[in-house]
């Protein structure tokens, strides 16, 4: 992926709030570790997992829409004509996040090493705070925020003794020259959030500020409960939402000085609101801890047969993550 993820999300900002993201991003593994870091700071927000998909594109049965369907842990979109037809579906493309503009237009002012908390002077324009020499910085998360009779005018008003910088992803030089010309400097995001280069100088260095690894630690299981996300030793484990509800309640018992996971709390966690009319039992509650032991034996390159060895069952009573064989982190 060649755009930083700051520029990504003010992309899918463009329809204005509230702005959504479908589907995992592709990004290299230091944007996806920024893309963690920007679900723990509340930046991006889990809304849900899409239980519908496009229809066939080739649909002949009139159907607007297909089911969703796990299979083995994995989604399929159901034909409801052929299972012949059956699309195959990467977890990932269900996951549907919301942006939020207010945390977003936050960390862009941290990241210019602002004090100024940010202001949200009109629909998708924010009056970031004063950089320092004077200048304002403005953020519009909607070109169409910059668009209307009188628009320049009034962004001209929000301080009139100041040189303005707009971050805004404007494309009319005529628009640009005009604000130009009442001393509106516009700088779209790709250059304002892109790594430093000598020739083109770095305004907002947000990337410098969300790339947090995620830890490598081989003994460090990391769970985003609200997410739905998790990694083991760095590497994400592709669970399914009930199995992932499972794994939140067992690392939340682990968090909580190892104590043991009931059987009915993770009944419970299978179920989840999505889930209300599944059928939930031991035989379905082994079976998830089966594919939870089988994703943290495959991140750490183990055998499977060593998962008992990670999620120890207690006969009658429930399931514990083993500690210290492995650590917990709770994002």
């Amino acid at each position: 992926m060649n755009e930083s993820l700051p520029v990504l999300l003010l992309r899918q900002s463009e329809g204005g709030d509230p702005a959504y993201l479908l589907g995992v991003p592709n990004l290299s593994p230091a944007a996806a570790s920024a893309f963690q870091q920007l679900l723990a700071l509340g930046v991006v927000l889990h809304r849900r997992v899409l239980d519908t998909w496009d229809p066939c594109a080739t649909c002949s049965c009139g159907a607007e829409e297909r089911r969703v369907r796990w299979i083995d842990s994995a989604p399929f979109a159901i034909c409801p004509l052929s299972r012949e037809d059956d699309e195959a579906l990467d977890p990932g493309d269900l996951q549907l996040f919301q942006i939020s503009l207010s945390r977003l237009t936050e960390l862009v002012g941290r990241a210019a090493a602002l004090d100024d908390r940010p202001e949200q002077v009109a629909p998708c324009l924010w009056r970031l705070g004063r950089l320092a020499g004077g200048r304002v910085l403005l953020l519009a998360t909607s070109s169409s925020a910059v668009r209307g009779a009188g628009v320049f005018d009034r962004l001209k008003a929000l301080d009139r003794s100041a040189h303005i910088t707009l971050i805004a992803n404007m494309k009319s030089a005529v628009d640009i020259a005009a604000l130009a010309e009442r001393g509106i400097d516009v700088v779209p995001p790709d250059e304002a959030f892109m790594p430093s280069e000598p020739t083109r100088p770095v305004r907002v260095d947000l990337n410098r500020l969300l790339m947090v690894t995620v830890t490598s630690d081989p003994d460090v299981l990391e769970v985003s409960p609200l997410a739905f996300t998790s990694a083991y030793g760095g590497r994400a484990l592709p669970l399914e939402p009930r199995d992932a509800r499972v794994l939140n309640i067992l690392a939340r018992e682990a968090d909580d000085g190892g104590s043991l996971a009931t059987r009915d709390d993770l009944y419970r966690a299978l179920v989840g609101r999505d889930d209300a009319d599944a059928p939930v039992g031991d035989e379905q509650l082994e079976k998830s801890v089966s594919r939870i032991r089988g994703a943290l034996c495959d991140a750490r390159g183990m055998p499977r047969a060593e998962g008992k060895r990670l999620i120890a069952a207690v006969r009658g009573h429930g399931y514990r993550l083993v500690t210290p064989t492995i650590r917990v982190l709770i994002r």
